[in-house]
Parts: structure tokens; sequence; C-alpha cells
């Protein structure tokens, strides 16, 4: 039997409290474009036992609305505006899960600006990678927060980094 082949990351999923401010926010802050919404609040939300069980949601969580936005060339964020009982804070780098997302770019003070402008919270200033692996004169990071609480990251890595001495494997964008 063989393996089954997985082509990458097809899409992430963020959990927000007003699907409208979000949407807004993806696209100044990034550029994102909204490919569509599957519902709203227009239409009936999706809640009961069978949806809670298929997502793993908490017993009495309504889904008011879903929409698919494009940012860049990466994967598509999918926004869900859920409402429930005992909704916890976005999760923080130090807990278990998924803790953030990163978002490569090739001017990461002007793309940090924008994000700002938009009303993200940049975490500190852009700063040079710390990781001896990855470090090189113009690799930088910068963590941020959404106005949601979420997480993300800018990253750029125009400069070579020194994992390319350990392994022929690439990340994507230093394939091209």
């Amino acid at each position: 039997m063989t393996a089954p082949v997985i082509r990458g990351v097809n899409h992430i999923g963020i959990t927000v409290p007003d699907i409208e401010a979000a949407k807004a926010f993806l696209v100044e802050a990034f550029g994102g474009q909204v490919i569509y919404q599957s519902f709203g609040p227009q239409d009936p939300p999706r809640q009961g036992p069978e949806f809670e069980r298929a997502v793993g949601a908490f017993p009495g969580t309504v889904v008011r609305a879903q929409a698919m936005v494009k940012i860049g060339t990466g994967p598509d964020i999918e926004l869900f505006e859920m409402h429930g009982p005992e909704q916890a804070k976005p999760i923080r780098a130090s807990d278990f899960g998924i803790t953030h997302f990163a978002l490569y770019t090739d001017d990461i003070d002007a793309s940090v600006e924008r994000f700002e402008k938009a009303g993200g919270t940049p975490l500190t200033a852009p700063r040079a990678i710390p990781y001896a692996t990855e470090k090189g004169p113009g690799n930088k990071v910068c963590y941020c927060r959404m106005p949601w609480g979420t997480t993300m990251e800018f990253i750029t890595t125009p400069d070579r980094m020194a994992y390319h001495d350990q392994t022929d494997l690439r990340r994507w964008q230093d394939e091209n």
C-alpha cells in the first residue's frame, strides 16, 4: 500500500468574535482577499450535537458565519464567528497546541507598520532571528496580536541561513 501524498497546508482556521471586523482587518492589514463566505448572519447558524461532535466544539456553541480569506500565496485563512459558553481567550505561546501562524514578507518594517495601522499590536519591533540555524544579517521576525487576540508572526529571511549546511531540505520560501 502506498502512503498518501500530503501536498501542503491548505488553510488555517481562526475563530473570531465578529467576522465582518475580522475580514476588514485581514484585508487592511495583509491585503487579504475574501474568496467566499459560506454563510452569514442572514443564514441559519450551525449548532447542535452533530456539529459539536464533528468539530470538537463545546456544547452550546453556535457558528454564525464562515468565510475564506486569501493572503499572498500561502495557506488560506478560514474565519469562523462562533459564540458559546466557556469560550477561552486566544492561546498563548506557552500553551499547548497551535500557538501562532507566520506570514512571510519581503519588507517586515512596512508590513508591521501596516498591521499596526489596521488595528493590530506588535509585541516588539522587528528583530533579528535569534536561532543560529536561521540567522543572517537581514533575517528578522516580529510577533504581533490581532485585534481579537490571535498571535501571528511576520518573518523575512532574505539572507542565507546556516541550516543550508546541515540538510538539502529547504523551507518553502528557500526553494526558489
